[in-house]
C-alpha cells in the first residue's frame, strides 16, 4: 500500500501557499500527509501555518529559522515524512486534481517504476488560469544514462518519488544553486525506471516580469552549471562522446534558456556554446529576441526545460 506525503517548501509567500495547499485539497485522491517547511522566519507565514488545518490529511509544518534554501527545506521534510511516496510542491505551483490518482496509479502498473512525473501547464504568476505553453511529458522506462542528455522529467513539482529511491539517491545536493532537480534526477535513474502520467498535471507559474524570476539568475546557473561539470566528469568519461557534447550541450541551452528574458546578449553567448558542443534547433530559436520568440512559442506544441 502506497502511502503519500506532500512536501512544500515555502518562504515568505504565505498567498502563494495557499492557493498550493488548495489544489491539495482539491485532489481527487488525497495524500496521507502534507508537510510545509518554512524556510526562514516570518511572522505572517507562521500565523497562517498555525491557523491551517485539513479534514482530508494529516498536517503538519517543520521552521527553519534561519533560510537554507529550498533544497535543504525538501530534505528536511522528506526526512521527517512518514509516507513511502514523496511527492514535492513549490509553494508557487499548484496541481491539477487528477495528480495523485493518476500518478499513483503508475507506480500500481509497474513495480518497477520508483519515479512518476507529469506535463507541465506553464502560466504567468499575473493569471494563472491562461495557459502559455503545456510542456508533455515523454521519455520513459530506464533513462540512464540518456538523462545526461536533457531535463526531460523537469519540474520538482512535477515528481512523485518512492522514498526509497530519494535516500538512496541521496536526496537534493544542498551545494547546488540551481539545476538542484536535474542534479536528483540523474541519480534517481541511475537506480530505477521512470513512468510518466501521460497528463498535463502542475501548473507551473513563471514570473511575467522576469526580473523577478528567482530561476533566472544567471550567476546561480553559471555556479551550477561548473559545479555539475565537475561532479559528473568521472562519470561521463566512461560514456560516449556524444553523450558527453550533449550533456554539456543541454546545460549551456538550460542557462541560455534561464537568462533569455533578463539578458538577452548574454543567452547567446551560451547558446552558441550550446550550438557547438551539440548542433540543436532549440538553441539556434534563442537567437530570437525575447519578444519575437514569445510570439513563436504560442504556435508550438510543447518543450521541455
Amino acid at each position: 500500500m502506497n502511502n503519500v506525503s506532500v512536501i512544500i517548501p515555502t518562504h515568505n509567500r504565505p498567498q502563494l501557499l495557499l492557493l498550493a495547499l488548495q489544489s491539495i485539497e482539491e485532489q481527487t485522491e488525497k495524500p496521507d500527509e502534507v508537510m510545509v517547511v518554512m524556510d526562514g522566519e516570518d511572522r505572517q507565514t507562521e500565523r497562517f501555518l498555525n491557523e491551517y488545518n485539513s479534514e482530508h490529511f494529516t498536517y503538519r509544518y517543520l521552521k527553519i529559522p534561519k533560510s537554507k534554501g529550498a533544497c535543504y527545506a525538501r530534505n528536511l521534510g522528506a526526512e521527517n515524512a512518514s509516507g513511502n511516496i514523496l511527492m514535492f510542491l513549490d509553494d508557487d505551483d499548484t496541481w491539477e486534481p487528477e495528480k495523485i490518482k493518476s500518478q499513483l496509479q503508475q507506480f500500481k502498473l509497474n513495480e518497477q517504476v520508483g519515479l512518476v512525473y507529469s506535463g507541465k501547464l506553464v502560466v504567468y504568476n499575473t493569471n494563472r488560469k491562461k495557459v502559455i505553453r503545456r510542456i508533455p511529458a515523454m521519455a520513459k522506462g530506464n533513462l540512464y544514462p540518456k538523462i545526461f542528455e536533457d531535463n526531460y522529467i523537469g519540474t520538482t513539482s512535477s515528481v512523485a518519488v518512492k522514498k526509497d529511491v530519494f535516500q538512496q539517491a541521496g536526496g537534493f545536493d544542498n551545494n547546488l544553486p540551481a539545476m538542484q532537480d536535474y542534479d536528483l534526477w540523474i541519480r534517481c535513474c541511475e537506480r530505477t525506471q521512470v513512468a510518466h502520467d501521460n497528463q498535463y498535471n502542475v501548473r507551473y507559474t513563471i514570473a511575467k516580469n522576469a526580473a523577478n524570476q528567482i530561476s533566472g539568475k544567471s550567476e546561480n546557473h553559471h555556479r551550477a552549471l561548473n559545479y555539475l561539470f565537475i561532479k559528473y566528469r568521472e562519470v561521463l568519461e566512461g560514456k560516449s562522446s556524444i553523450l558527453q557534447r550533449r550533456f554539456k550541450s543541454s546545460r549551456f541551452l538550460h542557462l541560455a534558456k534561464a537568462v533569455h528574458r533578463n539578458n538577452y546578449f548574454y543567452s547567446l553567448k551560451y547558446s552558441l556554446k550550446s550550438i557547438f558542443y551539440y548542433p540543436n534547433i532549440k538553441a539556434v530559436a534563442l537567437f530570437l529576441p525575447p519578444s519575437l520568440l514569445s510570439i513563436v512559442s504560442l504556435f508550438q506544441p510543447g518543450r521541455r526545460n
